[in-house]
């Protein structure tokens, strides 16, 4: 799994990344000029972030040397996600092949700990996907976490801990996440695609928006998903919808609030 996340302070006077210390202390290293992280995660169970800088050109450019390796996960990584959390650091989730889950809070000040960390449990499947979603100072950063077996689970980060909220099954296993502060958007493998309303606090409504082949009556299922919302349209919600399967297709849908 891949996730990157934007350096909201960049261009600011701040901590930045040095790989001397595996994390964020007072430097004029690489970062300096860097726009991005990029949060990896392998099958040796390894999670890393990588300084990332997306010139004006959109040329992108890699540092070839992780700024950070942590090795907590039991189980080959399946996805990852990662957050800013204001005033603290960067917030990183991984989701394993035998169904545990790992979160981590790498501090500004260097300091890495593991401040979550769900054993897997018999039959349950791979935690298949993962989602942050920071609300920038409105309300704490939500984790929403899906599985084989159909399983959605919502989480909060609060006081440095993560909190679980709710959970729900979708009826088919989950294989990818997409979401905005009040919305969650999951691909599964019947190839459905299955909206679910989020309310302030993180919960999950039971009841799901499901529409059941996005891409024809052959149905593949949905490998990746990501959403963006139309700012043309004042008076009504419209997002923009973009959904990969395995079969390599790409559909394009709009959704709109009614």
């Amino acid at each position: 799994g891949i996730d990157f996340i934007c350096r909201s302070s960049f261009g600011e006077e701040r901590s930045t990344i040095s790989s001397t210390s595996s994390y964020l202390v007072p430097s004029s290293s690489i970062l300096e000029k860097s726009t991005h992280m990029m949060v990896s995660g392998s099958w040796d169970a390894t999670v890393k972030l990588w300084s990332v800088s997306i010139s004006a050109g959109e040329a992108v450019s890699i540092n070839r040397e992780p700024l950070a390796e942590l090795f907590d996960a039991d189980s080959s990584i399946v996805s990852v996600s990662a957050t800013e959390v204001n005033g603290n650091g960067v917030a990183i989730c991984a989701g394993c092949d035998d169904g545990s889950l790992v979160v981590w809070m790498c501090h500004d000040d260097g300091k890495k700990e593991v401040i979550h960390k769900q054993a897997a449990k018999r039959g349950g499947g791979a935690c298949s996907a993962v989602k942050w979603v920071s609300t920038q100072g409105f309300g704490e950063p939500k984790l929403f976490v899906g599985f084989e077996t159909g399983k959605l689970v919502s989480y909060v980060l609060t006081n440095g801990a993560i909190r679980p909220m709710s959970k729900i099954m979708l009826g088919s296993a989950v294989r990818c996440i997409t979401a905005t502060d009040d919305l969650v958007l999951a691909g599964c493998a019947d190839g459905s695609l299955q909206l679910i309303l989020v309310d302030y606090d993180g919960n999950l409504d039971a009841a799901s928006r499901k529409w059941n082949s996005v891409n024809g009556n052959k149905s593949p299922s949905i490998t990746c998903v990501s959403i963006a919302e139309d700012k043309e349209l004042h008076n009504t919600r419209q997002y923009i919808c973009a959904t990969g399967h395995d079969d390599g297709s790409v559909v394009l849908s709009k959704m709109k609030e009614i």
